[in-house]
């Protein structure tokens, strides 16, 4: 039986929103009274109440994660990062001359590419390990060295390719990624299928990558004209008359502005939507668990309404509710993902791979998932 043949089984994420805002507002304000000492508590919480709205093929995840593991990741990172990014972008600029500091925060920049990709990968790997569905555990092998190296490598052609590398390199850390994990002892599979993985990318690139570079900035321009003309400003702002300003002068640009940059940030979301989408469908219908496949239904305009949600929490909380988008992204993903066919449990055995003792550590420093989960 072929994968479009097989019957498709849903996925499905119970949580509600006014459920998950009552703890991300409780867990903010813990986290706020112990200087961020509760978010380790915090994380562990929501990813307990999220993972256990999840279900699949009518059985529920379960998340085993505890707060004293991630603080453990904590401890194991400061030295290696926090107490030097401290150094670096607080003291080194007070203590040393301004192109020594310079240099050594590019330094630091640098190395955070790398930082970044093990990061991940090292998140992925704990999150799997403390995951378990119908008794089984996930896990992730392979090495994030290895890992970090190799994504290092892509985003240098990402950059050296003005950033047309993207499709490539974007399935080629999924197929990485996939390929190493493992539920219980059996292994995930990126299917080859003789096409080009990012083959149905490239249009959906092109939109987002002029986009960027042409019509945001366009955007933006026409919306602070329109918005400075109107205000009475545009001559004043471009000093082309010598009088007074108008009362409420600098209320009034600053609101031009205001306005500008949300329009410009609008259309940044809306013209990289098809691509995220695209990316996420593409990625997801080469996954096969043993013989069975997957497909997800991502779609544009869903998309860019789920990430503009997000973004307004984030950007409104000050970041203390970035864990509401985190979950509307997981339950976007989750009610829109689909398994073709059904895995052999029976044959499957309790995983090999071993479990790390401590949490994520780095990826608690770049808030790569914003504390729900992996995105």
């Amino acid at each position: 039986m072929t994968s479009e043949a097989a019957p498709a089984q849903a996925f499905r994420h119970s949580g509600k929103f006014i459920d998950v805002m009552g703890l991300a507002a409780k867990n903010a304000l813990l986290t706020l009274l112990t200087f961020t000492l509760y978010r380790f508590w915090a994380r562990t919480s929501m990813r307990r109440r999220l993972w256990s709205r999840v279900s699949a093929m009518g059985d529920p995840l379960e998340y085993t994660g505890t707060a004293l593991e991630l603080f453990r990741g904590f401890l194991i990172a400061l030295p290696t990062f926090f107490l030097p990014a401290i150094f670096v972008y607080y003291i080194a600029p007070l203590a040393l001359d301004p192109g020594t500091a310079g240099w050594l925060a590019f330094g630091f920049y640098l190395l955070a590419v790398p930082l970044i990709a093990a990061a991940r990968y090292l998140m992925r790997r704990y999150q799997l390990s403390r995951t378990h569905w119908r008794g089984i555990r996930f896990g992730l092998a392979g090495s994030a060295a290895g890992f970090a190296f190799a994504s290092s490598g892509w985003t240098v052609l990402q950059w050296l390719s003005l950033f047309w590398y993207t499709p490539v390199s974007r399935m080629n850390r999924a197929k990485l990624l996939w390929e190493n994990a493992r539920f219980g002892d059996q292994p995930f599979e990126f299917v080859e299928d003789g096409q080009s993985p990012q083959k149905d990318l490239w249009w959906p690139f092109a939109l987002g990558w002029f986009g960027t570079a042409f019509a945001v900035p366009t955007v933006f321009g026409i919306v602070l004209s329109v918005g400075l003309a109107y205000l009475g400003l545009d001559a004043v702002a471009s000093g082309e008359q010598a009088t007074e300003p108008p009362p409420n002068f600098i209320a009034g640009v600053v609101i031009a502005y205001l306005i500008a940059v949300i329009g410009a940030l609008l259309g940044y979301l809306l013209v990289w939507a098809p691509y995220n989408a695209a990316a996420m469908n593409a990625i997801a219908a080469r996954l096969s668990l043993d013989g069975a496949r997957f497909r997800l239904r991502a779609k544009t305009f869903s998309l860019f309404l789920v990430t503009l949600a997000g973004w307004i929490v984030t950007i409104f909380s000050i970041g203390l509710l970035a864990p509401i988008a985190g979950f509307l992204q997981v339950r976007y993903v989750i009610n829109r993902f689909e398994i073709l066919g059904e895995p052999r449990f029976a044959e499957i055995g309790q995983s090999i791979v071993s479990a790390p003792n401590a949490g994520e550590g780095l990826g608690d420093a770049f808030d790569l998932d914003m504390g729900v989960g992996v995105i």
